[in-house]
């Protein structure tokens, strides 16, 4: 008869059955006792009717506070594994949106590397040929990470160079990405193509020609590292839920004490937590 059917069906059955044990057990020790005590006719003048009915209150007492106790308990113990269930739940949503997103961006991002590929085949074969192996790297790594949880901003970092290679074949100086990361930071980490959503978010919301280039800065500062440009807006976003950032933010959550900051004055900064 669990707590989950009915609290009361099973609390009263629960505490008379306690009543009737202890009741017995009592009486047990009572018949002992007058056996064993040679003056036990004094003890039986001497127990009045009012001792008696102290005695019984005692009993009712004692046996209702073990079964609040227990149900107290029971209940603190159930509401820890729900609180559980439900952060495991939320966590793993949160991973999911996290995958759904990098599978967006990964046919966007072949898309786009597989036109600059066809216009470099005719006008310049070496150059095509330096980005095919830049493209097989960065395909490798995301195929190779996707499952992990993390990884070490140094292995990131080598992975975001061969992206940005790429983005630079198809860009030109329209677009320049500098970094300034410190050396006792490499060995911290992160979720695995967390700069290359982020840097493909900032090239799908921002204008990106020679009048317009693009700057983007990653550096590290306190435990943070720093993607941030200068907002040169869109006037219409294509292929764009608006959930990626948001998405990101609620996977750290979970991976870190720290959350991921977003700022958008004139520069839009995105602050990941180093983990």
């Amino acid at each position: 008869m669990p707590y989950d059917r009915g609290i009361v069906k099973r609390l009263i059955p629960q505490i008379l059955l306690n009543l009737v044990f202890i009741t017995i057990i009592s009486r047990v020790a009572f018949l002992i006792g007058r056996t064993m005590l040679p003056f036990h006719s004094i003890v039986e003048k001497e127990a009045t009717n009012l001792a008696q009915l102290a005695g019984v209150a005692t009993e009712v007492l004692v046996v209702t506070l073990l079964n609040v106790i227990h149900f107290a308990k029971y209940s603190l113990n159930k509401w820890r594994e729900n609180a559980l269930r439900a952060t495991n739940l939320e966590k793993e949503k949160s991973q999911v949106q996290f995958d759904n997103l990098k599978n967006q961006l990964n046919p966007h991002f072949l898309f786009n590397s597989l036109t600059s590929l066809d216009s470099l085949i005719h006008e310049n074969p070496a150059l095509a040929s330096d980005f095919l192996r830049q493209l097989a790297k960065v395909f490798r790594y995301v195929l190779q990470n996707k499952e992990k949880g993390l990884v070490s901003l140094e292995t990131e970092l080598n992975f975001i160079k061969n992206y940005v290679a790429l983005l630079r074949t198809r860009f030109g100086e329209s677009l320049s990405i500098n970094f300034n990361i410190s050396i006792d930071v490499l060995d911290l980490q992160i979720a695995p193509v967390t700069l290359q959503i982020l840097i493909e978010n900032a090239l799908k919301h921002n204008i990106i020609n020679q009048a317009n280039p693009l700057i983007i800065n990653i550096f590290n500062q306190e435990q943070y590292l720093f993607i941030e440009n200068a907002v040169q807006s869109k006037k219409q976003v294509e292929t764009s839920n608006g959930q990626g950032l948001n998405n990101l933010k609620s996977l750290y959550s979970f991976l870190s004490d720290k959350e991921v900051l977003i700022e958008q004055n004139e520069v839009f900064t995105v602050k990941i937590p180093l983990i």
